[in-house]
């Protein structure tokens, strides 16, 4: 294959859920981009249909839209019902928030795993069964976190309890589809401010943390310096979708700026 043909994805068809902002829409816009047919869902049908619109006049490129609760079987069953033909899906969608551990209640606890963990095992479960007469080339890729390898901060004992299911979730699928053809990944991300972080900030957190200190901390304990952007984490999906990494499954893929490698005790000269 010639290089030229490395990012092509022409021909190709994808589902990214949770796309109606932030990574997932990151995501969406790099995938279209490449060529590749793009569905996005998200639990918001407008917020869908108006970032469906914007990449589909970016890049004068048909894209789809639909609504979509990931924990929701009967809707996830419909979904791929009516798109059978999906090449590659990427599990985005994800909930999250702050509570120290005598604060945090066990609905909230559910509310993260239903969504963060539930969602992508259900969205996988289908993709497989849909495609399990024509498995081979076909790609999800579940949005993590560098929670997935250790905690980020405190408050965050229910959001990493899902990202460490979430790197269980893709392991174990790698093992399980790889005889098929099918490959299975994850992306890590490091803390970036899309929308829903923001939104966070603004509303302040519950008692016991203070919010604006961890967000103000975490850039300058990042190797790189600076927070990622959900552009960062899009074109490790790319990566990850297309031939360059047709021999790679079954890895979490920090995207990061180096701050889940650094060392505990920092650096002497």
């Amino acid at each position: 294959m010639s290089n030229q043909n490395l990012l092509d994805l022409s021909n190709s068809s994808s589902i990214v859920t949770g796309a109606a902002r932030g990574f997932g829409f990151a995501i969406a816009r790099r995938l279209a981009e490449a060529g590749s047919r793009v569905v996005v869902t998200d639990i918001k049908l407008e917020d869908a249909q108006k970032a469906a619109k914007k990449i589909s006049d970016e890049f004068s490129v048909a894209v789809e839209s639909c609504e979509l609760d990931v924990a929701n079987e009967t809707q996830v069953t419909e979904i791929f019902a009516k798109y059978s033909k999906i090449d590659y899906l990427i599990n985005n969608a994800g909930v999250f928030s702050n509570f120290v551990l005598e604060n945090l209640s066990s609905d909230e606890f559910d509310r993260i795993l239903r969504v963060n963990i539930k969602g992508a095992f259900l969205c996988s479960k289908e993709f497989a069964r849909v495609n399990q007469t024509s498995p081979n080339g076909k790609v999800i890729i579940n949005i993590a976190s560098v929670d997935a390898l250790n905690p980020s901060c405190v408050g965050q004992v229910h959001y990493t309890s899902s990202k460490h299911a979430v790197a269980g979730l893709t392991k174990g699928l790698s093992v399980e589809l790889a005889p098929k053809g099918m490959r299975v990944c994850a992306v890590c991300p490091g803390a970036a401010l899309t929308e829903g972080a923001i939104e966070l900030v603004q509303a302040g957190a519950p008692d016991g943390i203070d919010i604006k200190e961890q967000w103000a901390g975490i850039a300058k304990r990042t190797p790189m310096g600076r927070l990622i952007s959900p552009d960062d984490v899009a074109l490790a999906v790319l990566f990850l979708v297309s031939p360059m990494a047709a021999s790679i499954t079954g890895i979490l893929l920090p995207v990061d700026g180096g701050i889940s490698s650094q060392p505990f005790e920092g650096y002497t000269n």
